[in-house]
């Protein structure tokens, strides 16, 4: 198990005060979304970066790491108004409590609000980076949304959407916290290229949780993806390996709009028999050793041991 060795409670106080106290909705669902937790892995990314480089952090260092931090929970509110999700880190999730309006809202200040901070406490080169993200986080859930109950999905839109899910921001994360402390290129480029491999591995082990976690842990129903319609990793990579009666039985299970749990568990059966989860395993760790050569590089200290673990992390972990 690994230890995030960052001042969180710092992180936490950043991520409120930047809150606008005069609009109370603003308020309410920010803070309950902040309250629901978190390991806060993109604040730390940007920290660790920005220390490993220059040995210390800076006050502008946790803002914008919390104004990245804003940028995942405005995606998360999107993202469950648009799943229709109950469920987020074992409690209701702010659309259930505030309504699908006020929840898109909200989500739509804290991008405003990222961005905000961004043109105060960083600079254009910053600025250039999150906002290409923000724009490709936008495309990634558009394809989602449009591969709902496609078979026919391909690898290559199932990299589209996991770059916009996950692995940009992871990016974008580390290259501001490399920018925050260097001029050079090659090193917020490797940071950048650091995150994006972190965050494909991440999604991908999400995408097995999903079959195969502890619904305690992981903190919201399992095989949600399936019963949504989505074909995540496990699926994909041997759906082209099934037997037609599978095939079959696999697509009557993603265009059903309620599906019993007796043919979700039949589908994971399936998948997992093809060897599914085995491979998303494997592949997993392949894009996480992707991630570590992309820290060559940088100095050998500390932080640069911890950036090591927490990809080895990422592949282990159960939530």
């Amino acid at each position: 198990m690994i230890t995030f060795d960052f001042d969180k409670e710092r992180v936490e106080k950043t991520l409120r005060s930047y809150l606008d106290p005069s609009v109370n909705l603003i308020l309410q669902i920010g803070n309950y979304i902040l309250d629901g937790g978190g390991k806060r892995l993109r604040p730390y990314l940007v920290l660790k970066f920005s220390n490993m480089l220059r040995g210390y952090n800076k006050e502008e260092d946790y803002i914008l790491a919390a104004a990245l931090e804003y940028l995942h929970t405005a995606s998360l509110l999107h993202d469950d108004v648009v799943d229709g999700s109950e469920k987020r880190r074992g409690r209701p999730t702010a659309n259930r409590i505030f309504g699908n309006d006020s929840t898109v809202l909200v989500g739509d200040y804290m991008y405003a609000n990222a961005l905000y901070l961004f043109s105060i406490y960083g600079d254009i080169d910053m600025i250039k980076n999150v906002s290409d993200s923000v724009k490709k986080m936008a495309e990634g859930q558009l394809l989602e949304l449009k591969k709902i109950a496609d078979f026919n999905i391909s690898f290559d839109d199932y990299y589209k959407i996991v770059l916009g899910k996950t692995a940009v921001l992871f990016g974008s994360c580390c290259y501001v916290g490399a920018a925050l402390s260097t001029s050079d290129q090659n090193l917020k480029d490797s940071a950048y290229n650091y995150g994006i491999n972190l965050g494909v591995a991440f999604q991908i082990v999400d995408d097995i949780l999903d079959y195969e976690g502890d619904e305690e842990k992981v903190g919201k129903s399992l095989m949600n993806d399936l019963k949504e319609g989505k074909i995540t990793y496990p699926l994909l990579v041997v759906k082209d390996k099934l037997s037609d009666k599978d095939k079959e039985f696999i697509k009557s299970v993603i265009i059903d709009k309620s599906p019993s749990i007796e043919n979700l568990l039949k589908a994971k059966k399936i998948v997992e028999s093809y060897g599914g989860i085995e491979k998303a395993k494997e592949d997993a760790r392949d894009f996480m050793r992707k991630a570590i050569e992309n820290l060559i590089d940088f100095p050998d200290n500390k932080d640069k041991e911890e950036l090591v673990k927490l990809a080895y992390y990422i592949v282990e972990r159960e939530s």
